[in-house]
């Protein structure tokens, strides 16, 4: 990736469980409104948050990844499980998300450097302050994106 000025970044839900609860379980006692929204509108909020995280601490290294679909490189993140945490006051328990991140050649398979699994949470105390689900998520994947911006500048300095 040395020298590239842009790269394309994909999210991936497919393997997504909730807290280890597969959709189906996740989605029962949800409704339509709820599953349209995180499917839509929320998911796409979650990568703008964590693509924006990651370029903050990319800055330092020239690089910058987004939609790029004609960059020389990718870079998969697949969402592996995500907990929503919980809104209790001072007992409040913040979102988590876990993923693995790998890159690839765009529009190839070969893995290009070796996977990579995260696991990032909203700051503790804003979750004190967070009721609503989405929002806690949305800090949990920007804790993703900033922690793996900060693992990428080490490597690409």
């Amino acid at each position: 990736m040395k020298g590239q000025t842009e790269i394309n970044v994909v999210l991936d839900f497919s393997e997504l469980t909730y807290d280890g609860d597969s959709q189906k379980e996740q989605y029962e006692d949800k409704g339509n409104n709820w599953v349209e929204e995180w499917e839509g509108k929320r998911r796409v909020d979650l990568a703008d948050n964590f693509i924006s995280n990651l370029n903050d601490e990319l800055k330092k290294v020239d690089v910058s990844f987004g939609e790029y679909p004609n960059a020389e490189y990718t870079l998969i993140v697949v969402v592996l499980d995500c907990d929503f945490g919980a809104f209790a006051g001072p007992m409040s328990v913040p979102a988590k998300v876990k993923a693995s991140v790998k890159i690839v050649k765009t529009g190839s398979t070969e893995v290009l450097s070796s996977t990579k699994k995260f696991t990032e949470s909203q700051n503790p105390y804003s979750a004190i302050a967070t009721p609503n689900d989405f929002v806690r998520m949305y800090l949990a994947f920007g804790e993703l994106g900033e922690e793996l911006g900060e693992k990428l500048v080490k490597i690409l300095k």
